[in-house]
């Protein structure tokens, strides 16, 4: 035996094993066989739902379409009654404007404030007024989308955002010259920075939180109702009892600076907003169709969001924003009349949220299609909103029929100061009349927004006769429907004005114009 441990011999022998190769002659394929995908026929993996460009798309795009929907037609619909309130006074001396709001709209006060100091730079157009609003309608449905994000994943983010941003109500108060697009902004802001602060707590998102929380008071009072909602997310989801406590804080601290606009708002409710109507049940069933525009879109956001609703983990976010705050408004109607669907638009974000949650089990694809569907509903109102008169009041048109029949030496006279008759109807011929060929306003003997008053001030009943003279035809602009401009216009311009017949009338929407001739008769 050989010292390696194989045998002797000439051919030697190893332990080590060998590979079995085996030949198989090569077989032509069957036709008839059925085909099996290889490795290599295989598609690429479909691109994560997290990634990081995807994510971004989802805030971006509704951002994109609400900035979109919302620049067109931004300058057709004429200013309506409130806004026309927001253009008086953010134009008016600053002297009369602190005298004003000594006695109405102190409630108002910061969002005039911050459009004062735009128009400082930007001008007053109709289209100059609206843009902030326009800016923080689009800001909102990226912070909708963000939120959605967090809560429950890409798929909610972008269809709540989608769906956020084709809602006829977000166009419309994204072109209107007025906080509630401001509120709803904040609304939003002040939910996702309540998220972030309960993640992660620190100190500097806590006074994020309670700057945000200021932010939605002195815009919208009734906003802040929503700390109802934040309060009960607070509690569910704060990992230590010394986190809830550090919300308490940053939301007192929030409350502080709105507590002396609430006082003095509190002070003019007599004046501000006695005009509202009581809380009934049909206005109540309204209320979803003035918020998101028409019935049968109300119904398609209504029944996504009963589904969709949940007090499970983060769903509750925004279930609560949705309930808790219309809960509180309609137990504050009880004591004094608050009651507008307006008021409550800083929950339509919360409205789109639980919707997209209801779907979050659809695909990506099917869930934006459904949001897109819901948006095709909205186009006859979204048509409508963006039509001269799509701001409820025919303001522009006013002034079409002036331009078209008024004659030198006319004159003007408007309705009593009851329901803002006197107010909104001056304020449409003065923003849209041009004063060069403007009937002269011979009534009127301070100006609106003059010496602490909202309206404008006229001769005295007794002087009425001698103010308005002997002309020969004589104006009148009434806001609402009359049959006969001259009814219901107070005792003594009656009396004034019954030497006229009423030659022809006109109705614009809100509107009623007539011309008055003086009889031939008493011509003289």
């Amino acid at each position: 035996m050989s010292p390696t441990g194989g045998t002797g011999g000439t051919g030697a022998r190893s332990d080590a094993p060998t590979a079995l190769i085996v030949r198989v002659p090569d077989v032509p394929p069957d036709p008839t066989a059925p085909w099996r995908p290889t490795e290599a026929d295989q598609p690429a993996p479909p691109e994560p739902l997290d990634a990081p460009w995807l994510r971004q798309l989802a805030r971006l795009l509704p951002m994109a379409v609400v900035a979109v929907l919302g620049a067109i037609g931004l300058n057709r619909p004429g200013l309506w009654e409130d806004e026309l309130a927001t253009w008086g006074m953010v134009t008016v001396g600053f002297d009369d404007f602190v005298a004003v709001l000594r006695n109405v709209d102190a409630s108002i006060g910061p969002y005039y404030l911050l459009l004062r100091g735009w128009v400082a730079l930007a001008g007053s157009s109709d289209v100059a007024l609206r843009v902030p609003s326009l800016l923080a309608m689009t800001a909102a449905a990226g912070l909708v989308a963000a939120i959605g994000l967090r809560i429950g994943g890409l798929r909610v983010g972008l269809v709540a955002g989608v769906l956020f941003a084709v809602l006829p109500t977000t166009s419309r108060y994204a072109q209107e010259a007025r906080p509630y697009a401001f509120a709803v902004c904040a609304a939003a802001l002040a939910t996702l920075l309540l998220i972030r602060l309960l993640e992660r707590p620190r100190f500097v998102r806590y006074l994020g939180y309670a700057a945000v929380v200021a932010l939605l008071g002195l815009l919208h009072l009734v906003g802040l109702l929503l700390l109802a909602a934040h309060a009960v997310v607070a509690w569910r989801m704060a990992a230590r009892r010394r986190t809830f406590l550090g919300w308490l804080g940053a939301a007192v601290a929030g409350v502080l600076p709105v507590l002396p606009v609430l006082w003095f708002g509190r002070q003019q409710t007599g004046t501000q907003i006695n005009w509202i109507p009581p809380v009934t049940l049909d206005r109540l069933v309204d209320a979803p169709e003035a918020l998101f525009g028409g019935p049968l879109l109300a119904g398609a956001v209504l029944a996504l969001a009963f589904l969709g609703m949940s007090m499970r983990e983060r769903s509750a976010v925004a279930t609560t924003w949705l309930v808790l705050p219309a809960l509180g408004l309609l137990a504050a109607a009880q004591l004094t009349p608050l009651w507008l669907p307006r008021y409550l638009l800083f929950t339509v974000p919360a409205w789109a949220l639980v919707a997209a949650l209801a779907l979050r089990r659809s695909s990506l694809l099917r869930g934006t299609a459904a949001m897109l569907a819901i948006g095709l509903l909205g186009i006859p109102m979204q048509t409508e909103i963006r039509g001269v008169t799509g701001h409820s009041q025919g303001t522009k048109e006013i002034a079409a029929v002036l331009r078209a029949h008024a004659n030198p030496g006319d004159i003007l006279v408007y309705g009593p100061f009851d329901a803002g008759d006197q107010r909104t109807s001056r304020d449409a011929v003065n923003r849209y009349v041009d004063e060069s060929w403007r009937p002269r306003d011979v009534l009127m003997t301070v100006p609106a927004r003059r010496q602490g008053t909202l309206g404008a001030r006229e001769c005295a009943d007794r002087d009425v006769p001698v103010c308005l003279g002997r002309p020969a035809r004589v104006w009148i602009v009434r806001k609402g429907a009359f049959d006969n401009p001259v009814q219901r216009i107070g005792a003594a311009k009656e009396a004034a004005l019954k030497p006229y017949a009423v030659e022809r009338t006109w109705r614009v929407r809100g509107f009623s114009i007539g011309l008055l001739v003086r009889r031939p008769e008493v011509a003289k």
